[in-house]
């Protein structure tokens, strides 16, 4: 939604580098931007943008439609300019002689005051016009105006304490990945505009090479010619992988960044997505609540990972669950959750990997394990796991049920084939294109895994859940078509044969409840999960006859 003339009036004001990068832009001879509080679902299907949009005070982004040849959309960072190198310089050498190992901060929020309570020390503000050339590093206080001090202390946290210029890519909840691909213009994909080239650029190896060199040792991975392939979490917990030198690659170094949401998204945001929805929702609900073993597969960037977080909300709030991940990407909302990350020391004696962590959580007699994701040996404790009665959820980089069995009957994960019909369900979801050209991600199928044919050494499967590209919709077999809920969970419950049909009942049921929830315009991930966990006290019925009142008591 654009703001108001009085509004855009008022961020100028405050804001005189955004009203200096204006001027400028509309001097070139190009229509002036508007200006939204921030991009919307149904801006994804227009052709031509020129929108502007704040990521939090001084930051502001502008997106642009261009003719470029190469057909990318532009985006710009717009931050307010360095102040004087010499006066910038003058304050690092200060604050250095100020800060000592005694400093210590154990997160972000700890490093900026610590900052700025030294910065405060060493400057006093000025309403007088400074001459800056008879400051020096003898000087008792450097003075700034309130606009310089400003900038000093916008730049220093953001250099010092965040990662430097592409920190405010960071900073914007609306990017999903970022890109250097070398020497040149750095690319992101956002959410609702899609590829995109930056303003931001290395213009040589040598300042590539430098600032990647930096970057690593401030995460505590570095990299070198002897290791120059890292996987890394930043502050903010994205993940980046960096690649280093030419040796390996023929552009020379580069890496890309995978952002993470602290507030996954929700089951419900998915549906209106068009990425699942309400039935198949509610048979996964259904599925996940009688702790049947799950895996999410796709191809890379195809929202795994989402679509696991998302449906990890449908456990029981009272399970024990246990996550293994290399990088920390699950986020639960379960109380009793034992989040556990990999170490990798570089020696086989203190290093941890997946296969330590996940023979550990089978003494810890969880509810759920959740593996963030499978690829090696680990895969074959999972399936003891399973075996042994406790249930995983997991994502798997395959696009078809057939794919994912190769990859798990061969090496390096190596599980013979009769143990794959411990795994219940495949997900299989895919990025895909529309008519309109416009990336979605859609769940393709969900298949229940019946059993192994030792025959024909084959696994014998069924897809309950398939998606129609004509129509964009997810279809249902239907009544008689699940082999879970017939032949499993009914018994596990004590439901006769006559009386099947509660079951899918109970998944239209659900599906009507979810579906609420999305015209309610629940879709904040913890809010859906609190909603949710109603349900173990009161009956769902009970819930959807009085859903606004309890939405209204629910959501703070």
């Amino acid at each position: 939604m654009a703001l108001s003339f009085k509004r855009v009036n008022e961020i100028l004001r405050l804001n005189t580098h955004l009203d200096e990068y204006l001027k400028q832009w509309i001097s070139r001879g190009f229509n002036q931007p508007i200006f939204i509080e921030k991009p919307t679902d149904e801006m994804i299907s227009e052709k031509i943008i020129n929108v502007i949009y704040p990521i939090g005070d001084p930051l502001f982004v502008h997106v642009y439609s261009t003719n470029d040849a190469h057909g990318y959309k532009k985006y710009i960072i717009i931050e307010p300019p360095r102040p004087k190198p010499e006066i910038y310089n003058l304050i690092e050498l200060k604050l250095a002689e100020y800060i000592s190992e005694n400093d210590t901060s154990e997160t972000a929020e700890e490093k900026s005051r610590t900052l700025l309570k030294y910065l405060d020390k060493i400057c006093t503000i000025s309403n007088n016009s400074i001459d800056y050339s008879k400051v020096s590093e003898k000087s008792r206080k450097i003075p700034l105006s309130q606009r310089d001090y400003e900038l000093v202390k916008y730049y220093l946290i953001r250099d010092k304490v965040g990662v430097g210029f592409i920190e405010p890519f960071l900073k914007d909840p609306y990017l999903e990945d970022i890109t250097c691909p070398g020497v040149g213009y750095m690319y992101v994909v956002h959410k609702i505009f899609g590829p995109l080239q930056t303003n931001i650029r290395f213009d040589s190896e040598e300042e590539l090479s430098e600032f990647i060199l930096k970057l690593s040792e401030q995460i505590g991975k570095p990299v070198s010619h002897a290791k120059p392939v890292i996987d890394a979490t930043l502050p903010d917990g994205s993940r980046i992988n960096i690649v280093y030198g030419k040796d390996i690659s023929k552009k020379g170094s580069n890496f890309t960044i995978r952002k993470f949401s602290r507030v996954p998204v929700s089951v419900t945001q998915l549906i209106k997505w068009g990425t699942l929805d309400a039935r198949l929702a509610a048979y996964l609900w259904i599925m996940l609540n009688e702790g049947m073993s799950l895996f999410v597969c796709g191809e890379t960037a195809s929202g795994k990972t989402t679509t696991l977080n998302a449906i990890a909300s449908f456990i029981k709030p009272t399970a024990k669950i246990i996550s293994i991940e290399d990088t920390p990407e699950v986020t639960l909302p379960h109380g009793n959750w034992v989040s556990e990350i990999t170490r990798d020391t570089r020696s086989e004696d203190t290093s941890v990997t997946m296969f330590d962590l996940l023979k550990a959580a089978l003494r810890q007699r969880p509810n759920y394990i959740i593996v963030g994701e499978i690829r090696g040996r680990e895969g074959n404790i999972a399936f003891q796991a399973m075996q042994t009665g406790h249930p995983v959820l997991s994502t798997f980089h395959a696009g078809s049920v057939e794919m994912l069995i190769q990859r798990l009957t061969n090496y390096p994960i190596e599980v013979p084939k009769s143990h794959i019909n411990n795994l219940n369900i495949v997900l299989i979801q895919s990025a895909v294109y529309d008519k309109s050209g416009i990336l979605k991600r859609r769940v393709l199928s969900v298949n229940e895994i019946i059993g192994y044919d030792s025959k024909r050494a084959s696994i014998i499967y069924v897809p309950v859940f398939t998606w129609d590209p004509i129509s964009d919709k997810i279809l249902f077999r239907g009544l008689g078509s699940s082999y879970l809920l017939e032949e499993k969970i009914a018994v596990m419950r004590g439901i006769s044969r006559r009386d099947i049909k509660r079951l899918y009942d109970e998944i239209e049921l659900r599906a009507r409840f979810l579906n609420l929830l999305v015209e309610r315009k629940i879709f904040n991930y913890f809010d859906v999960y609190n909603i949710i966990s109603k349900i173990y006290s009161l009956s769902i019925e009970n819930i959807i006859e009085e859903i606004d009142e309890i939405i209204r008591v629910t959501i703070k």
